[in-house]
């Protein structure tokens, strides 16, 4: 029992140290919400996008938010805007909490999708990428101003990222398809 008490308190102690040096890093005097956004095609037939949240450096799964896209598949950049606009939107409208931070999950192109809707519904978030590097490992962080930032791969911080970019990406990718679904989706493209 006080073994699993020290591995709880390490952790604890590991997470809340993540979230400070991710506010050091990104020059934010706290993050106490982060939302972050995955996109993905299923099957290579539809895009989805899926939203997590992580508050005080733990998942809150009671947050997360599937969303079925209605942009072409393979418009990432369209994707990232459909998303954002209609969670950010949807907040502004019924009052809910916003964010400190938005992680969208690729570089400079999902940035830039990202501020054009900022700017149309105003927002006062701060947004940033996650990006990968020639070997396709994300350890970059790319910012508004699309300055890049390099993370160590052995930092705190670059493992909280990495838990929360497996996070998003594991919810987005289970989003439930039925067959009938898949077969109305697959008769739509045909026509």
């Amino acid at each position: 029992f006080e073994n699993e008490f020290k591995l709880i308190l390490a952790d604890e102690k590991r997470t809340y140290e993540a979230n400070e040096e991710l506010s050091f890093v990104l020059n934010m005097p706290h993050i106490t919400r982060i939302d972050i956004f995955d996109n993905s095609n299923l099957f290579g037939t539809f895009a989805v996008s899926g939203m997590v949240v992580f508050i005080n450096g733990r998942p809150e799964k009671s947050e997360y938010r599937k969303y079925k896209i209605q942009v072409d598949k393979n418009d990432d950049y369209h994707t990232m805007q459909e998303v954002l606009y209609r969670r950010y939107y949807k907040a502004l409208v019924d009052k809910t909490k916003m964010p400190d931070l938005i992680i969208v999950d690729g570089g400079e192109n999902q940035i830039r999708a990202a501020l054009e809707i900022k700017s149309q519904l105003n927002l006062n978030v701060k947004i940033v990428g996650l990006k990968k590097d020639d070997h396709h490992r994300t350890n970059l962080l790319v910012n508004e101003d699309l300055s890049i930032i390099e993370l160590d791969p052995t930092s705190n911080v670059f493992h909280y990222l990495t838990r929360m970019q497996d996070e998003v990406h594991r919810f987005t990718i289970n989003y439930p398809v039925s067959y009938t679904h898949l077969r109305a989706h697959e008769t739509a493209a045909n026509l």
